[in-house]
């Protein structure tokens, strides 16, 4: 299929708008550059030079995707501060939450007050938050150094029309997105490894991780593999024009070989180290509240992630 000089340049610059936003961004983009072709055409100018100077007016469609949102990026740049918002998101919507429910677990386990059970772990949880947001913050601003490093020439020389290719426009941009993949999937490995080197105070006065350590002997060994699979099938969809639905498939297939095991070790509540927990504890009862809660963030976070990989894509 052929597509026009306006087609590209919308393409381009939708691909670095907000999904919720292009619809809008697009209709609005399209009716600017037919009002300014018009325009051109009335002054005697041919369809094809109307066209090209009215895209050479508006400049980088990456820049120009800029303008339709809402926030100042002088350390990241348009081009990467779209996949910066989502890997920050993606991040803090997965680590946090589960960092929090964790903490609040362990602070219950030893039978603290309700001012420390639900208040402390809140605090580390702002904590871990701020860590997270220097830690990708720093990641993506050197990849965009590195970046306009590489071809910084190229960058600095006027953009026009003739810079948009005549191929299929990848869904993401490439680096900047593998950066959030990785790193998203880097800071739950660390966490994995942060609570073993780093136990917690028992109720006997000894110290244990919070995770079961049995875990170690089959579960987690499991569960990383599914976490590198994932990430490589993530990678190698970033060049693809569009997620094919043989990814859908694995992606889908991924993550429900995690998420059903999983709630079924919450189940029998065999996550928490029984260590850490006074006896009877309901981190160390079967079916407890605490299980079904697991349970159903779990179901919550990979229904989410379901949607995501079967939305059709725009």
């Amino acid at each position: 299929m052929t597509h026009t000089l306006t087609d590209r340049y919308v393409h381009v610059a939708v691909a670095h708008i907000p999904r919720q936003r292009r619809r809008d961004t697009e209709r609005e983009l399209r009716s600017a550059i037919a009002d300014d072709i018009d325009a051109r055409l009335a002054g005697g100018e041919s369809a094809a030079r109307a066209e090209y100077a009215a895209l050479r007016e508006l400049g980088d469609p990456i820049r120009m995707a800029a303008r339709y949102t809402y926030a100042a990026r002088a350390l990241i740049g348009p081009d990467s501060y779209p996949s910066y918002v989502q890997a920050t998101r993606g991040t803090c919507a997965t680590v946090l939450p589960i960092l929090y429910v964790t903490l609040v677990l362990v602070q219950h386990a030893r039978n603290h007050d309700l001012w420390m059970t639900f208040l402390r772990p809140l605090g580390i949880t702002v904590t871990v938050a701020m860590y997270l947001l220097v830690i990708l913050t720093a990641l993506f601003v050197l990849g965009e150094h590195t970046r306009a490093a590489a071809g910084g020439a190229e960058d600095d020389a006027p953009w026009t029309p003739d810079r948009l290719a005549d191929t299929e426009i990848p869904r993401w941009n490439s680096r900047a997105e593998l950066i959030g993949r990785v790193a998203q999937a880097a800071l739950l490995v660390l966490a994995l490894f942060a609570q073993r080197l780093f136990p917690v105070h028992t109720p006997g006065g000894g110290t244990a991780p919070i995770l079961n350590p049995q875990l170690w002997h089959g579960w987690i060994p499991y569960f990383l593999c599914l976490l590198v699979a994932a990430v490589l099938l993530e990678t190698a969809n970033l060049f693809q024009p569009k997620r094919t639905r043989l990814a859908a498939v694995l992606g889908s297939a991924f993550a429900l070989a995690a998420a059903i095991p999983l709630g079924r070790l919450c189940w029998q509540a065999r996550v928490i180290d029984p260590a850490v927990a006074h006896e009877p504890s309901v981190l160390t009862a079967q079916g407890s509240w605490i299980a079904w809660l697991a349970i159903l963030m779990l179901a919550l976070l990979t229904a989410r992630y379901l949607i995501g990989v079967w939305r059709p894509e725009d």
